[in-house]
């Protein structure tokens, strides 16, 4: 109503005017970016989830969000009872292969004795299957030893490549064989933005982009955008030139298109009937209500679209008290 009201008393006034003195200026063709905003994040391209080949209750060597290098020990796997089945295994082993290689010095004799014509063909026999009855146990016991070899052996839990290790299971947690224990989130990031769906068709791959944050501005370039959207927002995915920490929340500005137009002051642009005009001054001092097409709108100019005849004279200062047709004088 407000709104109306000033409108009104600026064209009433403008009726009632006359002999109003006004500047003038010749408009300039300008090119310019048409950006868009948007808010993000730094986010890593590429996750790679920690799993466990072993078992037993976790100690962890580092804490969330912290970066480690290749190699590097992420966590331990302590477990008493894989400790104590290993020694029991180790002395079992010793005993079974001392076992059987008595007994292969017994099934030596009973070959010779057999041979020989003194021994039993029978009791030759039953020796050489209980040797291989002998080796079989070892071996088996063999096989238990070494899976358990190995998952002590990966109880030290390494880091695959240097990242930032972050969803890390609790301290002290007992962890089975196979589950997830962290995740390596890889160093080369990228930054997602937040951008209304209704500029979904204005954005296109390669567009460059601007970040500010605290930590530093950055270039980058759009890379992917995806389709999905939350709260009528999608998201856009950005390579920045440089490396920018993890998680780090900035704001962005997208270069949609170049365009060019004539660059004027707000001060000369008017709104007749809710679209903005100006005034075009002839060379009588006469004043010509002119509609225009704004392209960009800026802090205290516009770019509007070149539909002027080449040098045109536009009203600048007390524009808003002409109308159509009216003479003016000039400071």
């Amino acid at each position: 109503m407000f709104s109306k009201f000033v409108i009104f008393f600026v064209s009433t006034l403008s009726l009632w005017a006359t002999n109003i003195s006004v500047t003038l200026l010749t408009p300039i063709e300008k090119e310019s970016a048409i950006t868009l905003s948007a808010i993000g994040k730094v986010e890593s391209t590429k996750k790679i989830s920690v799993i466990v080949k072993s078992s037993g209750v976790l100690h962890l060597a580092v804490a969330n969000n912290n970066f480690v290098t290749k190699g590097s020990v992420i966590a331990t796997l302590s477990n008493e009872k894989r400790d104590k089945k290993l020694q029991f295994l180790q002395e079992k082993l010793l005993l079974q292969k001392g076992e059987a290689d008595s007994f292969k010095e017994k099934l030596k004799r009973s070959q010779e004795k057999y041979k020989m014509g003194v021994g039993s063909k029978n009791s030759y026999l039953s020796d050489k299957i209980a040797l291989m009855q002998l080796r079989e146990a070892l071996q088996s016991t063999k096989n238990e030893y070494e899976i358990l070899q190995l998952e002590k052996k990966n109880a030290t839990i390494l880091a695959k490549k240097s990242a930032t290790v972050t969803q890390l299971a609790a301290e002290n947690s007992f962890i089975n064989y196979g589950e997830k224990i962290a995740t390596l989130l890889d160093t080369n990031n990228n930054v997602k933005l937040f951008v209304a769906s209704e500029y979904a068709s204005q954005i296109q791959r390669g567009m460059q982009v601007s970040l500010q944050s605290s930590y530093k501005n950055s270039s980058a370039k759009v890379i992917n955008i995806v389709p999905r959207t939350s709260q009528n927002l999608m998201e856009v995915i950005v390579k920045p030139e440089q490396k920018l920490p993890l998680n780090l929340q900035l704001n962005a500005t997208i270069q949609l298109k170049k365009v060019k137009g004539l660059l004027i002051p707000k001060e000369a642009i008017v709104l007749v009937q809710n679209h903005p005009a100006i005034y075009v001054v002839d060379d009588k001092n006469i004043a010509h209500l002119f509609f225009i097409e704004i392209q960009k709108d800026m802090a205290n100019k516009a770019l509007i679209k070149n539909t002027l005849a080449k040098n045109v004279k536009i009203a600048l200062k007390n524009a808003y008290m002409l109308h159509d047709n009216l003479e003016v004088s000039i400071k």
